[in-house]
């Protein structure tokens, strides 16, 4: 168990460090060579690309319901080689909707973004699958074959053809997902073998479940998107710029944080005992409030090597704050509500956390008209949604005395290093501070990991 254990990290670990490279090279490279209008225009790319997944209908979703723990070699290969197929069919079938409409507003973005959304979901399909039947070192290899496929691309287009056109960066996102694409096909084939027919029968089934679970992803998707999409409406596209391009660094420290949480998290989902769920809350806060380390490091290129995004740096501390709610949102309160809730009451929550989340964004937005309070709005968002599940639905996490004290001193201290100090500073007080919470910490942090091995036996 704990060698299989040590495997999934080194798995996770690989996979995110790789995935990071994209990100730095999207967040940090592209905003240099670009111009911010450029820039802009790249990233209302990447929010659309960020709904792709709509278009699967659920289907993707639902086939990670059907085979959640199953074994390949105990499968009906007909059925699975069936449903692939019809995956394929569907998929194209929706492209052809999707470019038509397209072609018509003659915007280049939707165009492309209509190509990739084939791609996209047709790998949506064969990951959920892989995960459902365990076969994860495939999925691992398959997200780091088109990570590093993209980083290549990338490359080239930088060093070599030296374009400073969005479009041809786009492109390149899009090859990047037709590269996936066939590795996966040809994995499939190798696996399960090739039969180019299909039925539409008892695939009703599938998509009612998985539409289910869609709808309470994509509110949760939107969440997280509703200050870029409003950014987008209200501003400009260089003021978008700034915006967005504060949230894809954010991304880049969430995908290392989360990487390292997700696989706690999976040691410890395999119980049902409720303090539990409370363990990796807590170490899920502490990971996010370290994670704001990362800050410093991105403010410090910012202000060396992209002036061009220093007004960003105000917005990136304002939604760093809510880095320890996104990952407890994502990681614990998510599946404690698939887990323990039903699909139902998961759905029907999530949508109104986002009615509302959407309403007060707004609302803040037509008040102060400032990316700022966007941005505050947003992380608020976040930390309700927190309060309101561990006082209301899952009272295991709710927070003690101790455990407000670090949140409160977190948001004061982080804000303050991070805005009102310089770099150095800055980063040296925000050191010091994590180290005071290791040190008062340490013995739950030592109960933390007492409890894991326990689980690990």
């Amino acid at each position: 168990m704990k060698m299989k254990t040590l495997k999934n990290i080194l798995n996770v670990a690989m996979s995110n460090i790789v995935g990071f490279g994209t990100s730095f090279i999207v967040g940090f490279i592209l905003p240099g060579i670009l111009t911010v209008a450029q820039y802009g225009s790249y990233r209302q790319y990447t929010l659309y690309l960020s709904f792709t997944y709509l278009f699967h209908l659920g289907f993707a979703d639902g086939i990670y319901i059907k085979y959640g723990g199953d074994n390949i070699n105990d499968l009906d290969k007909d059925i699975v080689r069936n449903e692939h197929n019809f995956a394929n069919a569907f998929q194209f079938m929706m492209f052809i909707g999707m470019f038509i409409i397209s072609l018509i507003t003659r915007d280049p973005v939707l165009i492309l973004f209509s190509v990739v959304t084939f791609f996209s979901n047709v790998t949506t399909y064969h990951s959920n699958f892989l995960q459902a039947i365990g076969q994860f070192k495939n999925f691992t290899i398959a997200s780091m074959f088109r990570s590093i496929s993209y980083i290549v691309l990338l490359l080239i287009g930088i060093f070599i053809f030296q374009s400073e056109n969005y479009i041809f960066y786009i492109v390149l996102n899009v090859i990047s997902y037709v590269l996936m694409y066939l590795y996966y096909e040809m994995n499939f084939v190798k696996q399960l073998g090739f039969n180019p027919s299909f039925t539409v029968k008892d695939k009703f089934e599938i998509f009612r479940v998985g539409f289910l679970i869609l709808l309470a992803n994509m509110s949760l998707t939107f969440v997280g998107n509703i200050g870029s999409w409003i950014a987008n409406w209200g501003f400009s596209i260089e003021e978008f710029a700034q915006y967005s391009f504060q949230n894809s660094v954010l991304n880049v420290i969430i995908l290392i944080v989360n990487a390292v949480a997700l696989v706690f998290y999976n040691l410890i989902s395999k119980t049902d005992n409720p303090k539990v769920a409370n363990i990796i809350k807590r170490l899920t806060l502490l990971l996010g409030i370290f994670g704001g380390l990362g800050f410093f490091v991105f403010k410090w290129i910012i202000e060396f090597f992209l002036p061009n995004y220093v007004p960003s740096i105000e917005l990136l501390s304002i939604t760093f704050v809510s880095i320890p709610y996104i990952m407890i949102s994502k990681i614990v309160v998510a599946n404690l509500y698939k887990a323990k809730r039903g699909e139902k009451k998961y759905i029907r929550d999530s949508i109104l956390y986002a009615g509302l989340a959407f309403a007060f964004v707004f609302i803040v937005f037509l008040i102060t008209q400032t990316l700022a309070g966007i941005a505050w709005a947003t992380t608020l968002c976040y930390f309700l949604w927190y309060m309101y599940a561990s006082r209301k639905e899952f009272v295991m996490l709710k927070s003690d005395v101790s455990e407000w004290l670090l949140i409160i001193s977190h948001i004061v201290i982080f804000y303050i290093t991070a805005n009102y100090l310089n770099i150095y500073v800055g980063f040296v007080l925000y050191m010091v501070y994590i180290l005071a919470i290791l040190f008062l910490k340490r013995v739950e942090l030592q109960d933390i990991f007492q409890q894991i091995m326990k689980i690990e036996d």
